[in-house]
């Protein structure tokens, strides 16, 4: 009678897991002789999203002639379908497209070509008054959302405005930063709503719950005048097509490898001298 062990078929092996997620103190973090390079980190991100991909999250304003939220969002669609129906990307957008009256705030996620190309397509349309892109995050390891969500509100103007301190030297790291805390959340809240089994319908329109957390006027006006960060179309020209690549191991010697030896450029006593000069 054969055992149970002789009758299993032999384990495959196991990718090794990225070494923020192994459990041993000593693969905490990563050793002298197994050198981590940035391509590693972005390879661990993408095993963590359980893509083959590089995603990227982007996050803008924009201010239009006064139109409803709902008006803008058909705008938007229209645009996006146009576009998807065009592409050769086959991952399609992602992200939470919140539309006031007359501004919008969206977080856009998907492929890095695919946010390019959204981006270039939104460039050339004329659905801004103005823009600024307040966020690049490149590498993500985890999607808010699944899809496109929407949603409109038209309590922008009735929120209180935040008095800015013009001399406050910290002003402007400190706007953006508090702009992002609040889109983040709710991008967080929305995507509770979007999961939440309980509810089959969904509103378009953003509730009371939502206003503590929306970005007044006064922000988003702060927001559009900064000179530092890009506009749409001044971002897409400059990232919204990726370069074609050429290799660079004909142009860079050595090689960069993990296993290249310390001493590669020291000579011993029996060492050949190829370089024909003296020592």
């Amino acid at each position: 009678m054969s055992s149970s062990s002789a009758s299993r078929s032999p384990d495959k092996k196991k990718k090794p897991l990225p070494y923020f997620m192994q459990k041993s103190e000593e693969a905490a973090l990563p050793s002298f002789q197994n050198r981590r390079t940035l391509a590693d980190h972005v390879k661990d991100n993408m095993l963590c999203a359980g893509r083959k991909s590089y995603f990227q999250r982007v996050v803008y304003v924009g201010r239009h002639p006064k139109v409803s939220g709902m008006t803008l969002r058909d705008r938007f669609l229209k645009l996006i379908k146009e576009m998807q129906e065009s592409t050769t990307n086959e991952i399609k957008l992602f992200g939470l497209m919140i539309n006031f009256d007359g501004y919008t705030v969206h977080m856009v996620e998907s492929a890095e070509e695919t946010v390019g190309e959204y981006l270039r397509t939104l460039a050339v349309c004329e659905l801004f008054e103005l823009s600024r892109v307040v966020l690049v995050y490149n590498n993500i390891n985890q999607r808010f959302f699944r899809k496109l969500v929407w949603r409109a509100s038209d309590y922008l103007n009735e929120l209180p405005r935040t008095e800015l301190d013009q001399h406050d030297p910290n002003l402007t790291q400190a706007t953006i930063d508090a702009f992002l805390v609040k889109v983040y959340k709710l991008c967080k809240m929305v995507r509770e709503e979007e999961l939440d089994e309980r509810s089959a319908f969904k509103s378009l329109y953003l509730d009371e719950n939502y206003e503590e957390h929306t970005p007044d006027i006064a922000v988003l006006e702060y927001l559009l005048g900064l000179t530092c960060l890009f506009t749409v179309p001044e971002y897409a020209s400059f990232y919204g097509r990726l370069p074609d690549g050429s290799s660079f191991r004909d142009r860079v010697w050595p090689i960069p490898q993990d296993l290249t030896p310390y001493d590669v450029f020291e000579t011993g006593k029996y060492d050949v001298n190829l370089t024909f000069g003296g020592k």
